[in-house]
C-alpha cells in the first residue's frame, strides 16, 4: 500500500502537470486566435477597398458631364472671333460671353475638385493594397513560426497526458476525486506551507498541524478553503523533479 508521502508527492504532480497544461492550451488557443483576427482584419480591409472603387466608379460617371467643358471653351473662343462681334448685337454678345465663361469657370472648378477628390481615393487604394501585402508577407512569416510552435505544443501537451494517466493510476481513487473537485473551484488544489504560512495565505495554521504534516503520515487539509496542505520542502524537491519533464522547452508566442 502506498504511502501518505508518495500520495502527497503524486498529487502535487498532476497540479503541476495541471497548471502546464492549462498554460499550453490557452498558447493553442491564442494561435487559432491570432487567424481568425487575420481573417478579420483582410476581410475589413477588402470590404473598404470595394466601397471605394465604388465611390470612384460613381465619380468617373459624374465626370462625364465634365467632358463638353472643350466645347463650351471653344464656344467661348467663337464669340470673341471679329466674325462673331460683326454680327452679333453688342450687349447680347457681351451677356453670351459673360454667361458662358461663368458657367465655364464653376464648371472647371468642380471638375478639378472631383479630378482630386478621385485622386486621392485612388491613392488610398494603392497605399491600402500595399499596406495588405505587406501584412499578408507578415502572417506567412509568423504563421510559420507559430505553426512550429503548435506542433510543439501539440506533442508536449500529449506527453504531458500521458505522464498524468501513470501519475493518476498510481493514487488513490478517493484522494484523486477530492483533488478534482477542489482543482475544479480553484487555480491550487495543494497548497505548500513555509513555516506555518500557506503559499498565498497570510492565515498561519497551528502548530500542531504544522508538526504533523512535516511528518508526511495523515491528509492535512485547510478548514477555511478545503485545499491540501503539503510541506515546502517536499514542494520544492517535486519542482526541481518536474521541471525537466514541464520546461524541456521554451513555449512561447512573441
Amino acid at each position: 500500500m502506498a504511502t501518505m508521502e508518495s500520495q502527497l508527492r503524486y498529487l502535487y504532480r498532476l497540479q503541476l502537470i495541471d497548471l502546464r497544461y492549462n498554460y499550453l492550451t490557452f498558447l493553442r488557443n491564442r494561435f487559432k486566435k491570432f487567424i481568425i483576427r487575420f481573417n478579420c482584419f483582410l476581410i475589413k480591409k477588402n470590404k473598404y477597398l470595394i466601397k471605394l472603387l465604388k465611390k470612384i466608379k460613381i465619380k468617373k460617371n459624374d465626370f462625364r458631364k465634365y467632358k463638353k467643358l472643350k466645347t463650351q471653351k471653344q464656344k467661348i473662343i467663337k464669340l470673341l472671333t471679329l466674325e462673331s462681334i460683326k454680327k452679333e448685337n453688342p450687349t447680347h454678345l457681351f451677356m453670351s460671353i459673360e454667361y458662358y465663361t461663368m458657367d465655364f469657370i464653376i464648371k472647371k472648378r468642380k471638375f478639378l475638385k472631383e479630378k482630386k477628390r478621385i485622386i486621392l481615393i485612388k491613392n488610398k487604394i494603392k497605399n491600402i493594397r500595399k499596406f495588405i501585402k505587406q501584412q499578408k508577407i507578415k502572417f506567412k512569416l509568423k504563421f510559420i513560426y507559430y505553426n512550429t510552435k503548435y506542433t510543439e505544443i501539440n506533442n508536449k501537451t500529449n506527453e504531458l497526458r500521458s505522464i498524468y494517466k501513470k501519475i493518476k493510476n498510481k493514487l488513490n481513487k478517493v484522494l484523486y476525486k477530492r483533488y478534482k473537485i477542489i482543482i475544479s473551484t480553484n487555480s491550487l488544489a495543494v497548497v505548500p506551507i513555509y513555516k506555518q504560512i500557506p503559499v498565498g495565505n497570510y492565515i498561519l495554521i497551528s502548530k500542531i498541524k504544522y508538526s504533523n504534516l512535516l511528518e508526511r503520515k495523515n491528509l492535512i487539509i485547510d478548514e477555511q478553503s478545503g485545499k491540501i496542505l503539503i510541506d515546502y520542502d517536499l514542494a520544492y524537491k517535486e519542482n526541481k523533479k518536474m521541471n525537466k519533464i514541464l520546461f524541456n522547452k521554451n513555449f512561447s508566442f512573441s
